[in-house]
């Protein structure tokens, strides 16, 4: 989502600055002129854009899919790396700075929904932007934090990351080509400049591979969908979180919406989205444009009550879908909390019944409604 990941990036960057305070580096500030700003349309340039952009304070690769062994056993999954500066990319170092320095650091998450067995398995890794341990490079693409990572593989990109059992070694092949979100790939999430980013998703990846579960390889295939955005600012003042929506339908059509939220509870007007229909042609979509009810609630143990069951409708597609979780608890309880999960699809588009899979992330319930 456009704002999926700025309150990540935010706390990664507060608990960053002691370290780097420390070390004479500038701290991360969102509205400052040390970092570039996301202001206006952009001409964007692939495979290059696929890379970090070091001038901004922070960006993300987000990939999140749905696999299937060929005993019929059905997986989520989500990994995502984060990148947020602590310093200008021009800075001058310290003649006598520490190998350990950094001027950036990366967060990456990984968790699998073990749909069958009902499990659902998390862990979260933070690192410096030093000796090797996390980092960002482009030609060939690589993003890493330790031995997870997204890496380019000749025509097809890579990933491998492994937490509490699982392990997912997976090759990835576009389908469609990148989607810009937004005005021509700028996003903006409030009134304010400065709260914008660039926003482009890969909607479609099909997938194929190995997933280790406890010591067992299984082959799997599936799809996958990836969203890019970097920028250096955040949310609105008034804006307390998001519901991201990203849909694959079985009509070969995608739909992506993220509903931001005020803290009084209404859903900001920067709302926005982009359709995807089965022939490629890309339509954006404005607040008014969808609807979401909430038919639903979850209630976390660790706390907080998260919406568990929509009715999404864009009636200008003439489309209504129901969204379930195919798991009540895909809680990632990490810094911070929220709730990102595979969900099952079921509707009707221009009269006729459809289907699919999708991803859901809800940010800012961990304290309450």
């Amino acid at each position: 989502m456009g704002a999926r990941a700025l309150a990540l990036g935010l706390l990664i960057a507060a608990v960053a600055a002691a370290s780097a305070a420390a070390d004479g580096v500038l701290p991360f500030a969102s509205e400052s002129s040390i970092f570039e700003a996301a202001l206006t349309p952009r001409a964007f340039e692939f495979p290059r854009d696929h890379g970090p952009h070091p001038t901004f304070a922070h960006e993300w690769w987000y990939l999140t899919g749905h696999l299937a062994a060929p005993s019929g056993e059905r997986f989520g999954f989500e990994l995502t790396f984060f990148r947020v500066a602590l310093a200008p990319a021009a800075a001058t170092a310290r003649p006598d700075a520490s190998h350990w320095r950094a001027r950036q650091m990366y967060l990456a998450h990984f968790a699998v929904t073990d749909i069958d067995r009902g499990n659902f398995h998390f862990e979260e890794r933070l690192a410096r932007d030093a000796l090797g341990l996390s980092g960002a490079e482009m030609d060939p693409l690589k993003v890493w934090v330790d031995d997870w990572s997204l890496a380019e593989a000749g025509a097809n990109w890579q990933i491998q990351a492994a937490a509490q059992g699982y392990a997912l070694h997976v090759q990835m092949n576009a389908e469609l080509a990148p989607v810009l979100n937004g005005d021509r790939g700028l996003s903006q999430k409030s009134s304010a400049p400065h709260d914008a980013s660039y926003y482009y998703s890969i909607p479609r990846l099909a997938v194929h591979g190995t997933l280790m579960r406890e010591g067992q390889a299984l082959e799997v295939s599936g799809s996958a969908w990836l969203d890019r955005e970097w920028g250096s600012g955040g949310l609105g003042a008034d804006e307390a979180g998001w519901d991201w929506f990203a849909l694959q339908l079985s009509d070969g059509s995608e739909l992506m919406f993220y509903s931001l939220r005020r803290r009084d509870g209404r859903r900001d007007p920067h709302s926005a989205g982009t359709w995807v229909g089965a022939d490629g042609a890309v339509r954006g979509l404005l607040d008014a444009d969808v609807t979401v009810g909430v038919q639903d609630y979850w209630v976390s143990p660790r706390g907080g009550r998260y919406p568990a069951h929509w009715r999404l409708e864009v009636p200008a597609l003439a489309l209504s879908v129901d969204l379930t979780p195919q798991l009540a608890d895909q809680e990632l309880d990490g810094r911070p909390r929220y709730w990102e999960g595979a969900v099952d699809i079921s509707g009707r588009s221009q009269g006729r019944n459809i289907s699919g899979q999708g991803y859901v992330e809800l940010v800012g319930y961990e304290r309450g409604p």
